[in-house]
């Protein structure tokens, strides 16, 4: 029988990253949680934490806390059942930065008003959420990958299209009116980090171009992109919902109007008859008929 008092600090340890932090959470001294883990880990027979900067799961320990959070929600599902009362148990999910910055507000307003149940949300690319949920860091997230990891399930979404904006000015400044591919890729551009595939997906599929980003600055924030194209300096690749109203008053303008990105996104979850988790799938379900398409 594993001991889930000290599955319960190996978790707090990793996602504090500290012993001092999980101790206050756990309500413990810092001690307590160090003998919990090394006593796990001697009952285990191999290490279960790298305790370096920053603290990482062994490939143990990351099948020790996908377990841990499985049984967690699956007792917080059953005291549901029994007793009427909603979880209190966090959920862990991730999200790529692109819905953080669009969509994904009226989730959390949405599923807060229902539900006393916190998110813990993980933020992360669309192409490495699911490997999060495969690990066990979280038990559901938002993928560009519809195949269910085992155990899991999945749903379509619908698709998040991307487009080419600049500001007027922008246009007249560094394309002088010609809108043709080549001159925009000659042009300063904004791109996420150095390892944006969205952009070089956008250059290969849409204009059919050869990924450059010579002429591209480097922003990792997806909440700054369009402050920054507003600036008038940089054209750059970004959620057709998050520019609608931009686009419509003509502040900002489509590039290449019929040459758009769709990125198919996909809702993963762990199949642990949890009605909390059941509540927040409905409800992004909701949310993505209007944002997503």
């Amino acid at each position: 029988m594993l001991d889930y008092k000290a599955l319960a600090s190996l978790q707090a340890v990793l996602r504090f990253q500290s012993f001092d932090k999980a101790a206050n959470y756990l309500n413990l001294t810092q001690s307590a949680v160090s003998q919990n883990v090394k006593r796990l880990e001697q009952d285990c027979g191999r290490p279960l934490l790298i305790r370096a900067r920053p603290v990482v799961a062994t490939p143990l320990g990351e099948q020790m806390l996908a377990h841990f959070n499985k049984v967690s929600m699956l007792e917080e599902g059953l005291q549901e059942a029994i007793q009427g009362k909603t979880s209190n148990y966090p959920i862990n999910i991730a999200v790529n930065n692109d819905t953080l910055a669009t969509w994904f507000i009226p989730v959390i307003r949405d599923f807060s008003a229902t539900n006393n149940t916190k998110l813990h949300i993980k933020a992360a690319d669309q192409a490495n959420t699911r490997s999060l949920l495969q690990t066990g860091e979280v038990v559901a997230c938002l993928s560009q990958t519809g195949t269910p990891v085992a155990g899991g399930d999945s749903t379509f979404l619908g698709n998040m299209h991307y487009e080419l904006v600049a500001t007027p000015s922008f246009i007249e400044t560094y394309l002088k009116g010609d809108l043709v591919s080549e001159s925009v890729l000659q042009s300063p551009s904004l791109i996420y980090d150095e390892h944006d595939e969205l952009w070089g997906r956008y250059l290969d599929e849409c204009l059919q171009l050869k990924a450059d980003i010579r002429n591209s600055h480097a922003y990792p924030s997806s909440h700054g992109f369009v402050e920054l194209v507003m600036g008038g300096t940089v054209c750059a690749l970004v959620p057709s919902v998050q520019v609608q109203e931009k686009l419509k008053n003509k502040q900002l303008i489509s590039l290449f109007p019929d040459k758009q990105l769709a990125l198919p996104l996909y809702w993963h979850w762990y199949k642990l008859n949890s009605p909390v988790l059941d509540r927040l799938t409905k409800v992004i379900k909701n949310v993505t008929k209007d944002a997503l398409y």
